[in-house]
């Protein structure tokens, strides 16, 4: 197997937020990440991705069936093509999703192309994902103009944002297993929920995580 061309790591977050914030059209990142990853050239980084789970919400709207193997990819920068020699950022998103994150684990990826960014995804259906529901959806941005989701640790609601109108998402979804059956995929790969003692979620529910049995 040829070696990539480009190189790619997995990152701090505070990595791609800079870049988000100097190169994303929405100005900025979140605060958590499962998983990151940034291109670097003569280390310096010049693509930068964010995985982590959607709101509730939206991952039982993906997977109904096992809504906690949902993963999302939250962002994904990249510098002006005049200032990397990369050419495409669909090839390292492609091997995030197929070499570096845990399938087992998490089954189902999504993501959205914002048609009021002008984005076609182009870059999803290069690097093999498939285009589902297409819903207008609307914005809301923060004190400093940053655009974010009304979603944060764990309610809707929490702050104090702005209503920045409307767009259109198009969801982009990439399935390891048949659909309908990530429950089965999960639990066949060694997954079990594991209640976390004496913790609680914001929203008040009994605090959980999935482990591997064996692992």
């Amino acid at each position: 197997m040829l070696e990539p061309s480009y190189d790619l790591r997995p990152a701090r977050l505070e990595v791609v937020r800079d870049l988000c914030e100097r190169f994303h059209g929405y100005g900025g990142a979140g605060s958590n990440a499962t998983y990151a990853f940034v291109v670097y050239e003569d280390e310096v980084a010049v693509a930068g991705y964010v995985w982590q789970p959607p709101p509730p919400g939206a991952a039982r709207g993906v997977c109904p069936e096992a809504p906690q193997g949902v993963l999302a990819l939250s962002r994904m920068v990249a510098v002006p093509r005049a200032e990397r020699r990369l050419n495409h950022v669909s090839k390292p998103l492609r091997r995030q999703m197929w070499s570096l994150i845990d399938r087992t684990r998490w089954p189902v990826l999504v993501t959205y192309s914002d048609e009021g960014q002008g984005h076609t995804g182009h870059v999803y259906r290069c690097s093999g994902w498939e285009k589902t529901r297409r819903s207008e959806r609307p914005v809301f941005v923060d004190a400093e103009g940053v655009r974010t989701s009304s979603y944060s640790n764990g309610l809707h609601g929490g702050r104090s944002l702005v209503a920045g109108g409307k767009t259109t998402m198009q969801r982009w979804e990439s399935w390891a297993c048949e659909r309908g059956h990530a429950d089965e995929w999960m639990t066949r790969h060694g997954w079990v929920r594991v209640p976390r003692p004496g913790r609680v979620w914001r929203s008040g529910n009994p605090a959980f995580t999935y482990e591997r049995t064996g692992a």
